[in-house]
Parts: structure tokens; sequence; C-alpha cells
């Protein structure tokens, strides 16, 4: 399982931050032993609570930047205050509930205001989270002990007291478990165990103490020359199954209780000395996001500072809103015009449409079919993305309809293959304009629109986009500003921008070579069938307004269409790439491509802001199950991947 360790220095120590900080990292080693696959440490003072943690082992996350300005910072905290009390609790994983690649499933876990480590499995956990939905408590996350900080939490506001919370939390718990906590309005660490895999080492003096998952790390700990003999002739003992021992954080001095024993509770200070409330929780995502909400956002649509060519007026209005045009429907006379002029009289195709699976594309199927009597030839091209959700929904709406539909398939496991030599050379040195890489492949889908209108006789190719989609962020981030441009017809952008854009990715695979792979030809064509060739079609949204609640309530409640258990809403969800680049812009730049779309919204008139920012912070979320899904498809390694991202430096916050 996993180990779990802890260090208390109290104010009466003559114990050095030296020698603190050297125990901490023999107690990570030492615990190493017991899971490498994640690690964490919180620090806290009387004035606050520091975590840091990372799906690496212990001692590399020692290693980490992160880790070594946390010791630096207390050591800097351990001179100023002239002995005041530090502690410390840490754990060192061995994954058994969570994918350890998310931060929220690694410990220390902070939930409410309790932040705890664990060592064991909540065997339980489904069945209690389970009873607790009607008292309003869900997990933020897959790791099995944040069940625990939330019954202590729920306890503890039904006005029992720490010890008795933990007793009762204990009762609600099976299977084994040991927790070490640390609380922001209690200046106690709260230990507890049902199996008595915990053991308490204190100094001669008893002004230090720390305590650890086995006696040997303990007997290791006092033995070493690394503590500088801080602990030698120390008292080892046992948090003895179904008890608990709570630690003063400033004397260290311990008292102890037992689980069937809830009415007595250990005195300790109510508050941390130097708090009028609580202590102050610095912990890294919630430090990114405190920075992604405090961003500047234009005060008319949702565009962050971060937001390529971006600039604001004194009222906060930004030069997207300032230079946007809505741009007119075309008449419908015009669209009936032209579709009378093709449509078939005896039932055969008489306009191809590009049936990705999408909302619009399958609303776009459903109004020429019921609306305007055509019969429609659908195509679709899976490039090794199509979701089996988007392949559900084109059967429903084709075999409701009547509509023929044909798959043309690349190679899928080439295709998938290029895929990720890209994505392995994006996370070599990470590159917000190159991401579009990663959805090169799709592009083709031109090319052989046009091959199938040649093929057919067909001469009315439509497409179901629609301009509210526009992201030129994507293209701002290489370095052009493409806020002119419009999401039709690409190959319609002037040659001396398509050579320059050429120049820009260029220039970018020039610094990270991993680029210069096997993916290169297709990459190129896809560029040719984007920008170069000619392209015969026309959008059904240039005639026809798009509204999102008609298109919904059509497509499900006409259609049985089936939206994704991931996201409340219903764009993208037949991409099976759009989870992954969605969340590396989230991280990064703090936005993505919903902020945009709902920008566009709002300056339609469609939307209001508050509404919009609303659904954008829900749509914002990261879809794991998605994510993962994406990098079993590609054979790369999740934790790895997620590291990475992780670990670039933000666009909004110095971390």
């Amino acid at each position: 399982m996993c180990g779990i360790f802890g260090l208390v220095v109290s104010a009466q120590s003559e114990i050095s931050h030296g020698t603190w900080a050297a125990t901490i990292s023999v107690l990570f080693e030492l615990s190493e032993t017991r899971g490498k696959e994640a690690s964490g440490l919180a620090v806290a003072t009387s004035e606050t609570a520091v975590v840091v943690k990372d799906s690496v082992a212990a001692t590399e996350m020692m290693r980490t930047p992160a880790y070594k300005r946390t010791i630096a910072r207390h050591a800097d905290w351990f001179a100023a205050q002239g002995g005041s009390a530090l502690a410390a609790i840490g754990h060192s994983r061995l994954v058994t509930n969570g994918l350890q690649g998310i931060d929220a499933n690694n410990q220390p876990v902070w939930r409410d205001e309790a932040i705890l480590v664990h060592n064991g499995i909540v065997v339980n956990v489904d069945a209690l989270w389970e009873r607790e939905r009607e008292h309003g408590l869900s997990p933020r996350a897959e790791v099995d002990t944040e069940v625990i900080a939330a019954l202590i939490s729920k306890y503890r506001a039904g006005d029992a007291a720490p010890a008795q919370a933990i007793s009762r939390a204990f009762g609600d718990i099976e299977g084994e478990t040991s927790i070490a906590m640390v609380l922001q309005d209690v200046n106690g660490l709260y230990l507890a165990s049902n199996t008595g895999s915990l053991y308490v080492a204190r100094n001669r003096d008893s002004s230090a103490l720390f305590f650890a998952s086995e006696r040997y790390i303990c007997e290791q700990i006092i033995a070493s020359p690394k503590t500088a003999g801080a602990f030698e002739g120390g008292e080892i003992f046992q948090v003895e199954p179904g008890t608990g021992v709570v630690i003063d954080l400033e004397t260290a001095k311990t008292t102890g209780f037992t689980f069937a024993d809830a009415v007595a509770e250990p005195e300790v200070p109510a508050l941390a000395p130097l708090l009028a409330v609580q202590r102050r929780v610095e912990e890294k995502s919630d430090i990114i996001t405190r920075a992604q909400r405090d961003m500047q956002r234009c005060t008319r649509c949702l565009l962050p500072e971060t937001m390529p060519y971006i600039a604001y007026d004194a009222e906060g209005v930004c030069n997207y809103c300032h230079d946007y045009t809505s741009k007119p429907k075309k008449p419908k006379a015009s669209l009936e015009e032209r579709l009378d002029r093709v449509r078939s009289k005896d039932g055969s195709p008489d306009c191809i449409v590009a049936f990705s699976g999408g909302r619009d594309s399958s609303y776009g199927l459903h109004l020429l079919k019921t609306e305007y009597g055509m019969t429609p030839l659908t195509f679709s091209y899976d490039w090794g993305m199509v979701t089996d959700l988007a392949r559900r929904n084109q059967a429903r709406i084709c075999g409701k309809l009547g509509i023929e539909h044909i798959w043309i398939s690349a190679d899928i496991k080439v295709k998938r293959a290029h895929i990720r030599r890209n994505v392995l050379a994006w996370l070599k040195k990470p590159d917000l304009g190159l991401i579009p890489l990663f959805m090169a492949g799709d592009k083709e889908v031109l090319w052989h629109a046009n091959k199938l209108m040649e093929t057919y006789g067909i001469s009315d190719m439509v497409f179901c986009t629609n301009d509210l989609e526009k992201t030129v962020f994507k293209q701002g981030f290489l370095g052009i500003d493409a806020r002119e441009t419009t999401i039709h017809k690409p190959s319609s952008l002037p040659a001396a921008e398509k050579v320059g854009m050429l120049m820009k990715y260029g220039s970018r695979f020039m610094r990270n070579p991993a680029y210069f792979n096997r993916s290169m030809p297709d990459t190129l064509f896809a560029f040719f069938s984007y920008y170069v060739i000619e392209q015969n079609y026309f959008s059904l949204f240039d005639y026809y307004d798009w509204d999102e609640s008609e298109i919904n309530e059509t497509l499900i409640g006409e259609y049985d269409w089936e939206t994704s258990p991931e996201t409340k809403s219903t764009w993208r969800i037949g991409d099976g790439t759009a989870p992954f680049y969605n969340y590396i812009y989230y991280t990064i730049a703090g936005f993505t491509e919903y902020d945009t779309f709902r920008s566009n919204q709002i300056r339609e008139g469609s939307l209001d802001r508050e509404t919009a920012r609303a659904l954008v912070e829900d749509e914002n979320q990261p879809r794991w199950k998605l994510i993962r899904e994406y990098t079993q498809m590609l054979n790369i390694d999740f934790d790895e991947t997620i590291r990475i991202i992780d670990r670039v430096p933000k666009l909004y916050v110095a971390y």
C-alpha cells in the first residue's frame, strides 16, 4: 500500500530547518518503497498550508522546482518566526483508485477544511458516495481518499469535534485505512488507523516528532546520519487499530483517542494563533483556478487577456467585439431557388452532404430532407477520430430519414500513427501554435468531397458549418492574425498568407526536428486539400438561422439523438480529439474554443454574457474519460502526457 509520513517541530524545539528538511527527504526516500507512482507533501505553519504533489516517484518530485521552492520558502519562514511550529504530512503513492496523471487523484487531498494523506483502500467508496448524494455530497475526483475528507467535514458541520468526526467517518468506512490530517481551522495534526499501520517517534525532549507507516522506517530515521542525530534515542509508539492521536502543532504534545470513545475530545487550540479564522491553503490546482478566474476578460464577451491579438478599450471591451460585424443571412428564397435547380424528380441523390455526425450536420440533413424535399447523399470521412457516439447518431439520422450514407475510410492504423508522431513531437517541446497538427488528418475531407461530386455527377455539395465556430486563436498562437478570415472556403485565403503560414510552421519545425517524421507527407497533403484545391460547396447556415435550442430539441426529440455523459454540451461530441486539444488550451491559456463560440453568440445577441459564462465554466471542464481513451488509441502514456501538459508555463500565472 501507500506510504504516509509526517514531521512536527514545535516552537520549543532546537531542531534546525535544515534538519527538518533532511528528515522529510529521508522519510520520502524510505516511504517510496511503498509506492512510486505519485507523491506529495503538505507543509503547515500557523498561517498557511502549502500543498505540492506530482505524478512521479518521491525522489523525482524532490528534484522539481515546485518542491524546492516549498522547502526553501519554509526555511525563510522558519528563520523569521524564531522557531515557531512547522509541520508536514507526506505521501508516496501506489495507485489503487484514480489515475495518477490527474493531480486531483494524488495526495495530499484537500477538500473543504481538511488536508489529508491516506494509506489503504476504502472498499465501499462507491456505496458511500451514493449514500451521501442525497445530502448534497459528490466526488470531485476518482481517488477514494476524498470520501474520508467529505465524511469528516460532514460530521464536523453537524457539530462533531474533529476526533469525533474522524471516529464517525471510520465507522462508515470498510477496508484498511490510516490517515494523517491537518485542518484549516484547528492547530492540530490528526492521526488515525483501523489497522495499526502508523508509528510515531518522539525526540528525547518531546519537542519534535515524526510518524511513518512502518516501525522499520522510524528506526531508520532515528539511526540516519542525515537527520543529524535529532531523534537519537527517540521513543517509538504505535497508533493501535481503532485509535487516533492528536498532535498540538505548537507544543508537539500528543493526546490519544479511541474510535469507540467519541465523546472525549482531546484539547488543542481551536484556531491557529496568528489567524483570525483559518489557515490559508495554497495548492497548485487552486492557484491556477483562481488565476483563470481572475484573468481580465472582455466586459461585453468572454475573451480573456490570453487571447492572441486581443486589446481592451477603457471600458474593458475587446477589439474582437469592436471589429465584429454580424454577417447577414442570404435570402432563403435564393437557397430554395438553388435547391430547386438540382432537386431530383425520381428520388435519386441530388446533393452531397458532408456528415460528421455532429449536431450541425445532423440538423442540416433534417432540414434538407424534411423542409426542402431534397434527397441527400451523405458521406463521412473516417480519419481515425470519429467517435462511436457519432456513428450511432449518424445511424439514427440516416435510418429515420431514409438517406444513403457513404463511408470513406483512411488507413486508420496509419492515420493514428501519424497523429501519435505529432503528439509525441509536441510533447517534446509544447507549442500552442502547433496543436492544429493533431487534426491535420481530417482536412482531406475536402479532397474526398470533390472526388465524390465528380464520381456521382452531382453538382452541389452542402456543408453545415456556421461562422459562430470560428476559432482564429488557433492561427493566432502560430503568429497569424486571422481575425478577418471566414470559416468557409479556406482556399480563398490569399496566396501570400498561405506561404506565410507554411513559413511559420517551417520555422517551428526547425526548432523541434521531431516534426520531421513519417507524418510529413500526410500533413502536406492536408494543407493542399484545405488551402489549395478549389472547394465547390456551400454552407446551409449561410441561409438559415442557427438556433442552438431548436437544433438540440429537434435532434433529441425527433431522432433520439445521443448526447455525451461527459458534458452537457452537444458541440464536438463526435470528435475524438477535441477533449484533448481543448484540455491543452484550457490548461495553458485559460480558455478553449467554447469561449470563442459563446463570445460569438453574445455578439450575435443570441446569448447573454451571464448565461454564456455559466455555460463555458461547465464546458471547459476536462473530460478525463475521453482524454484517456484518446491516449489509449494513440498508444501514448496518459500519465506522462498529462504531467507534461501540466508543467507547461501558463500564460496567465507564474507558478
